[in-house]
């Protein structure tokens, strides 16, 4: 797995992994990351996600709706992110770094 995503996939770990279903400022930020990652040039796949989610125990739903979303994103497809401003200018930075 690429530096970035891994890195990426750490911001997710540390948002409230427990729930089944990501806080709307989570999952805003989540969707932020994954276009990011995109656009970079290095998207994060659902396996990559799953993998992750499987390691480190996230709920499983929580894991499904993240990995459904970064399959989404990967493969061109739309998704409506709500609050953008979530995904700061420092995370972009931060995964910019990696690439």
């Amino acid at each position: 797995m690429p530096a970035v995503v891994d890195k990426a996939l750490d911001y997710i770990g540390g948002m409230n992994t427990s729930v089944s279903v990501p806080h709307s400022m989570d999952e805003s930020t989540a969707k932020g990351m994954f276009k990011y990652l995109k656009e970079l040039g290095v998207p994060a796949s659902a396996a990559d996600v799953t993998a992750r989610g499987d390691q480190e125990g996230w709920n499983s739903d929580f894991t499904k709706k993240m990995a459904g979303w970064a399959e989404k994103i990967e493969s061109g497809n739309r998704v409506i992110i709500k609050n953008p401003e979530y995904f700061t200018s420092y995370m972009r930075e931060q995964l910019r770094e990696l690439v």
